[in-house]
């Protein structure tokens, strides 16, 4: 993954020009944000499997057809397997 000080001094460099105060101001705010990106990538991170659980849910309450024969649910091999994707 790219990091936001490349991706601006990448996108300088290809229009020819020096990084502007503009973009170097970005590059702070990106920073100084950055603790509580942080914070919420391991709130989440923390909350993963009942995330999952709770879209999936979701997901097979909204399309109830899915349990079908033939279907993404059709047996708890293919629903957890549903699970699984989601996670990722």
């Amino acid at each position: 993954m790219k990091s936001v000080a490349t991706t601006v001094v990448t996108a300088a460099d290809a229009a020819g020009r020096f990084p502007s105060q503009n973009d170097l101001e970005a590059v702070q705010g990106n920073i100084q944000r950055a603790a509580a990106r942080l914070e919420a990538a391991e709130k989440l991170a923390a909350g993963l499997d009942a995330v999952t659980k709770e879209a999936g849910d979701a997901c097979f309450n909204k399309y109830p057809y899915l349990k079908q024969p033939g279907e993404a649910g059709e047996n708890q091999t293919k629903v957890d397997k549903c699970y699984r994707d989601l996670g990722h």
